[in-house]
């Protein structure tokens, strides 16, 4: 998009060129700025990685997870991994709607647990995320997620609705996994590669640059609109979540994509700590 990129342009050459000062603008403030305006309920955590500044906003809110939950339901699958190194070779069976002449039939596809886990993150599918959750169980998946200290989320079906979680849960399983320490380093390496290959691109990739490095993951569900992952801007990384209910689905695209735009593009302020939680 030209007039993106042109203002992205800008504010980049702004900022570099010159420090910070108390009359520039400050990554809290466009931030505030954004979400001011948003008619549902918006939490939003961003974090920069290398010198901690934390913005949030509503970060303990209570969101339908939509499938963000699947982030945990892999998180639970690595850790099984972990116990047991046979089984992401092992074989599930996927059950998948198909529709034939105006009838939904279902098939089933022989695959493995690895492949599964594929699918579910890349593309978001429900049939192999309902399969992994029916193999994992319920009871090990919350049990995990306790284990991570994400306390305020719970996953109660393999559907994508019902589940919960908030902006401030998502970011800390980010920050672990920037930080290699989601389950082991080499368990953090497989599922960032994964989140590096997510096919649906509509929201936090639209405000960066073209071929800018984001590790993240979409939800949607009826009234829910979210995208959560870790970002690489001129600052470093940096941790961006975006919750979204009751807004529309133009509106909240377009919200998520300004903090993306502004996450990437401003510097963070150390002293300027934002919280409204």
């Amino acid at each position: 998009m030209p007039l993106r990129a042109a203002l992205l342009a800008l504010v980049l050459a702004v900022v570099v060129a010159q420090p910070a000062s108390a009359d520039d603008l400050k990554l809290s403030v466009a931030l505030d700025q954004a979400v001011s305006g948003a008619a549902g309920s918006v939490g939003v955590v961003v974090v920069d990685l290398d010198s901690g500044y934390t913005y949030a906003r509503d970060a303990n809110m209570r969101f339908e997870a939509a499938s963000l939950f699947k982030l945990y339901v892999m998180a639970a699958a690595y850790a099984r991994a972990q116990r047991d190194p046979a089984f992401l070779s092992a074989p599930l069976e996927v059950v998948r709607p198909n529709v034939q002449s105006g009838a939904v039939m279902y098939a089933m596809t022989a695959q493995t647990v690895a492949t599964a886990i594929a699918d579910m993150i890349e593309w978001s599918d429900n049939g192999a995320t309902a399969a992994l959750v029916d193999t994992i169980g319920i009871d090990e998946i919350n049990d995990s997620i306790a284990a991570l200290g994400l306390h305020e989320s719970v996953v109660r079906s393999s559907a994508p609705s019902g589940n919960t979680t908030t902006a401030s849960n998502v970011a800390s399983f980010f920050r672990s996994l920037a930080r290699r320490e989601l389950v082991s380093p080499e368990a953090s390496d497989a599922m960032m590669w994964l989140l590096l290959h997510q096919d649906i691109n509509d929201r936090l990739p639209r405000g960066v640059p073209d071929g800018t490095l984001i590790a993240h993951k979409t939800g949607n569900s009826a009234g829910t609109y979210h995208d959560a992952g870790i970002m690489s801007t001129p600052y470093g990384q940096r941790v961006v979540v975006v919750l979204t209910s009751r807004l529309d689905g133009i509106a909240a695209r377009g919200l998520i994509e300004e903090i993306a735009f502004w996450s990437y593009s401003l510097p963070a302020v150390c002293p300027d700590w934002a919280s409204r939680t």
